[in-house]
């Protein structure tokens, strides 16, 4: 009888301890840039506003803007030479023509070459091939961030891309003098 009451509690023993899960460590945190679903148990989550802080040189930025509806008339109303002459470019005479020309037209792609952004967690070090501003900064989401006064006329930047290596943002602004949104998306690396 004994011998029966100890293998059943070795066996039973056998059966819970086989059924515990391996701990996978990782970050849980589905909000991080290092999310793991596989995690079982929580460790060193990154975020972008960790990974951003560092110095970061300018690669390239794209800008375009959206026009507004009152401007596109305006345009479309205009005599194809006046257009020409203005846009350096015959005047559409179709909905797709004028689509075309306002995302082609309204957009460039321009080197940042010399361009530093400097994050050390609190400041943004704008350096301008020599020209130098220094910001606040502060990240209002996870992936974005809010500028104190500066002349990028960008009040916030929304974090697209952020690894050791690669950092890309993108941020818009409005003009209400000329009723257009400007959209600038700018490439980093370290």
């Amino acid at each position: 009888m004994k011998k029966i009451s100890i293998l059943t509690i070795i066996s039973a023993m056998l059966t819970f301890s086989s059924c515990e899960e391996d701990l996978i460590l990782g970050c849980t945190d589905s909000a991080a840039t290092n999310f793991n679903e596989l995690a079982t148990e929580d460790a060193n989550c990154l975020y972008f506003e960790d990974l951003i802080i560092g110095t970061w040189n300018g690669v390239s930025a794209s800008f375009s803007m959206e026009i507004s509806s009152e401007m596109m008339a305006i345009l479309k109303m205009m005599d194809s030479e006046g257009f020409e002459e203005e846009y350096d470019t015959e005047m559409p005479t179709t909905e797709e023509g004028w689509d075309l020309f306002f995302e082609t037209e309204f957009a460039e792609t321009e080197s940042l070459e010399g361009v530093v952004f400097q994050f050390d967690g609190s400041n943004l070090m704008v350096d301008f091939d020599g020209d130098i501003e220094t910001t606040e900064y502060n990240f209002t989401t996870l992936t974005s961030f809010d500028l104190g006064l500066n002349s990028l006329a960008v009040p916030t930047f929304e974090v697209q891309t952020c690894t050791e290596t690669e950092l890309v943002l993108y941020g818009e602004t409005y003009e209400l003098e000329d009723d257009m949104t400007f959209f600038v998306t700018a490439t980093f690396t370290k």
